[in-house]
């Protein structure tokens, strides 16, 4: 019962049946009153003739009382449940159509209202009382007209009741269609629930066809598309990310295990033993690193990698790390130059980690003999900082995923003593911290990383 209740149709088909439900009701009520005000104007028309006609026959016989009566009735022969009390003078009954006569107290409670009504004999009466005062040419009258108003008051009854089994027949067939009109029009989404039940972990391909969805349900399907494209895009990175740890855990255990094996195979002396165990040493180091720099990723993945901000000289730490690789450059020939200054607010350690890996990067892929420049730019709203060096040009599909985890790129940029390829994803979960954000650019044999690290509001 509970997921019926739920249904989005259902809840459809009732607002639509309350409303429906209150205007059926406004437009009984309102038809109702104009049925009661047509009988009330078509009665206060027919009596008005009837005062009228009886006021003429007044005016003629005013003082043959006798012919006067008789003319009276012939005059209303024919008019059933018409009700007629004349008094001429006042007080004197000249002609009485219903016996018992109405009470005076009545006449002067309801002398005021031109059209009045009330009951006698357990029948409803609508009428008009019509005063004349005593003049010089005639005595003084007063008419009672009165119509009986028992069976509109019964139509009444039977329209209501008919009005209000229309109405409620009416309701239930709305609600009805108005249900299956839900359904009909929910069927898009009952198609994005069958897609959806066909999306797993091996097979992220099916899409919602936008074009023959509603607008109301538009959005959400392009939404829907764009997150299973992301799906699929992080399942790909994932699968490959597994595929780069496993051959880079491989390697050095390989190794491990290769010269354990090869040194306990026969007995060695001690210095053979202590050449193997350096070599282990350099292999379990590396490991080290390679754990230390997945960790550091995890964090910043999950936002617990929160740089301790304070003022910080991007300058001098550039000049900090020209310092640290001077002799490296020195060996390759390559000169290290930096231009600009400027100071933002962020983690000291990690923006030197992160620009550490650009240049130790650049170093690694420049041409021999070539420049390496760093340039910082402080703007207004933001710090620029560019390191540039010359050597193979990066393709743009490789500049898409060159910051992915394990990432290289091909034969001609790799060397003997590159690492894991976890530097650049450092450097960008750094920047990413810092609320900034980084890119490169390769062509004609020039290669840029640029970062971009907004100002923070204070």
């Amino acid at each position: 019962m509970t997921p019926l209740l739920n249904a989005i149709s259902l809840r459809i088909s009732l607002i639509f049946s309350l409303f429906t439900i209150v205007i059926l009701l406004i437009m009984g009520i309102v038809i109702h009153q104009l049925v009661m005000h047509h009988f009330e104007q078509q009665d206060h028309t027919q009596l008005e003739g009837k005062v009228e006609l009886i006021e003429n026959l007044l005016k003629q016989y005013p003082n043959n009382d006798l012919f006067l009566t008789t003319q009276l009735k012939d005059a209303l022969v024919g008019h059933h449940g018409l009700m007629v009390q004349i008094e001429r003078p006042i007080g004197h009954l000249l002609l009485s159509s219903h016996p018992p006569l109405i009470s005076s107290k009545l006449r002067l409670q309801d002398a005021k209202n031109p059209l009045t009504e009330w009951q006698t004999n357990g029948h409803n009466f609508r009428g008009l009382i019509v005063t004349s005062p005593h003049t010089k040419l005639a005595d003084s009258h007063q008419i009672i007209l009165g119509i009986d108003t028992t069976e509109h008051q019964l139509f009444l009854d039977d329209f209501r009741q008919q009005l209000l089994i229309i109405g409620s027949a009416g309701t239930l067939t709305l609600m009805l269609l108005g249900w299956v009109a839900a359904r009909r029009g929910l069927r898009p989404a009952h198609t994005m629930a069958r897609v959806a039940e066909g999306i797993s972990a091996q097979d992220l391909t099916g899409r919602l066809e936008v074009n023959h969805i509603p607008v109301e349900l538009r959005s959400l399907a392009i939404a829907f598309n764009e997150m299973l494209d992301r799906l699929e895009s992080a399942v790909a990175r994932l699968s490959d990310f597994s595929s780069d740890l496993t051959h880079e855990l491989r390697t050095p255990i390989n190794n491990l295990m290769t010269q354990t094996q090869v040194c306990l195979s026969r007995k060695r002396d001690i210095s053979t033993y202590q050449e193997v165990l350096f070599s282990n040493l350099e292999e379990y180091e590396r490991l080290a690193r390679m754990i230390s720099d997945m960790l550091f990723l995890a964090k910043a993945e999950h936002g617990l990698c929160l740089p301790n901000l304070q003022p910080v000289k991007l300058d001098q730490e550039v000049q900090a790390l020209f310092e640290f690789y001077d002799a490296l450059a020195a060996e390759k020939g390559m000169r290290l130059a930096s231009s600009g200054k400027a100071t933002i607010q962020g983690d000291a350690l990690m923006l030197r980690r992160a620009l550490s890996n650009l240049l130790s990067n650049a170093l690694r892929y420049a041409k021999p003999g070539t420049d390496i420049h760093v340039v910082i730019v402080q703007q207004a709203s933001s710090t620029i900082i560019t390191i540039q060096n010359e050597g193979p040009t990066i393709s743009k599909d490789q500049q898409q995923r060159i910051f992915d985890r394990f990432y290289r790129t091909d034969a001609s940029r790799r060397r003997t003593d590159e690492g894991a390829g976890l530097g650049l994803a450092i450097t960008k979960s750094i920047v990413e911290a810092h609320g900034g954000c980084i890119e490169v650019d390769s062509e004609r044999e020039k290669t840029t990383f640029k970062i971009k690290l907004f100002k923070q509001a204070s």
